[in-house]
């Protein structure tokens, strides 16, 4: 996987193919996934396809940064990214929170976009979804405020269940480095998690907590493929829908049941609606890059 010098860290990613270049988006929680692939190999036969490990993630560099949300961290080291593999504009499409992470970044770098893809906006004011976001920032965030120290150890060994392995990214990155680690404030750092998961526990959340009049600005074409569950409804992308002046909503076919929700088995590898997602994308390219797009 090569590697470049974005700002501060190393980001490593791969791109495949040629033609106009999309950027394929997965969730702050983790690196490049089968997901990602399964994308750029469907993609790249028409088009140049980015896919990354984002800052705090797989092989890229370790960065806490006082951003408003990890999210904001993550467009701002995509956007370096770009720079160097000088990219001035590009397509954009992500799966759950990557979709979000398109949405942010197309408001905060409105010239840089052509076009954004969001397959299964993310419910996160559900109360699984806030186990998930305790486990991730907010246990931490309690334990370094004790001391780095402490918030490595607890997230080493976070009490066992059913979310704890999401409390071991802090103990990972201490692996990769730790002097940078334990060289931060503690108090800091928890107050920059904190409000991380204040961020993303937000239930604007799925529209990047971005305003009706924020949204409407947004003028690229927009395709939104709910995966209808019980976390990802399909009122999200109708609302979206609504506020996004050149959007398109094309539902997928295929409901995940309550077994397949956050289930590693099911999650991508069968790629039942993400197929079906990968799709719709591959029709909605070819109408941007032909500039036969129109919204329905």
């Amino acid at each position: 996987m090569p590697k470049c010098r974005v700002n501060d860290i190393d980001i490593m990613y791969e791109a495949y193919g040629n033609g106009d270049t999309v950027v394929y988006l997965q969730s702050v929680l983790g690196g490049i996934n089968p997901g990602a692939y399964y994308f750029a190999g469907r993609l790249s036969r028409s088009f140049r396809v980015i896919i990354w490990d984002g800052p705090n993630c797989g092989q890229s560099g370790t960065v806490i940064k006082d951003t408003p949300s990890e999210y904001h961290l993550a467009c701002e080291y995509l956007a370096g990214l770009l720079d160097v593999l000088g990219e001035s504009s590009v397509h954009i499409a992500g799966c759950s929170g990557g979709g979000e992470m398109g949405l942010l970044f197309s408001a905060l770098y409105p010239d840089r976009v052509k076009s954004l893809a969001m397959y299964r906006p993310t419910d996160t004011s559900t109360e699984m979804e806030h186990m998930i976001i305790k486990a991730r920032y907010f246990d931490i965030a309690d334990a370094a405020a004790i001391s780095m120290r402490e918030a490595v150890r607890y997230s080493e060994d976070p009490p066992p269940n059913r979310w704890s392995g999401i409390s071991h990214w802090l103990a990972e990155l201490y692996r990769k480095d730790s002097e940078k680690i334990l060289g931060m404030n503690n108090r800091d750092f928890s107050r920059i998690i904190t409000n991380w998961g204040k961020w993303m526990g937000n239930p604007g959340f799925y529209r990047a907590n971005l305003s009706d009049d924020s949204l409407g600005q947004i003028k690229i074409p927009v395709l939104i493929c709910p995966c209808p569950d019980d976390y990802h409804p399909e009122r999200l992308a109708e609302d979206l829908n609504k506020n996004l002046p050149r959007s398109v909503c094309v539902p997928v076919g295929k409901y995940r049941s309550v077994n397949e929700i956050y289930n590693a088995e099911y999650d991508e590898n069968p790629f039942g609606g993400f197929a079906d997602f990968v799709n719709e994308y591959e029709r909605f390219a070819e109408n941007v890059a032909e500039n036969s797009y129109t919204k329905e």
